[in-house]
């Protein structure tokens, strides 16, 4: 089963606490998007994040559509 929690900080020291007094494996806690959408930004900035521009490929629908349109 998955649940996401929203604890106020105040009370995330119990709310650790708790999860440890647990069988070990019983609880798995991931982290929010939060690093993920950073480590993504970071390879952008870096170059090495692989993109397509959005001008890209327009041309092509453009024309489909145009040829639909013209039917």
């Amino acid at each position: 089963m998955t649940i996401t929690m929203n604890i106020e900080e105040q009370y995330y020291t119990l709310f650790e606490q708790f999860v440890q007094s647990l069988p070990k494996d019983s609880v798995q806690i991931t982290k929010s998007l939060d690093d993920e959408i950073l480590k993504r930004v970071n390879s952008y900035k870096k170059g090495n994040l692989d993109t397509t521009p959005l001008h890209d490929g327009l041309s092509e629908i453009r024309e489909e559509l145009l040829s639909q349109i013209s039917q």
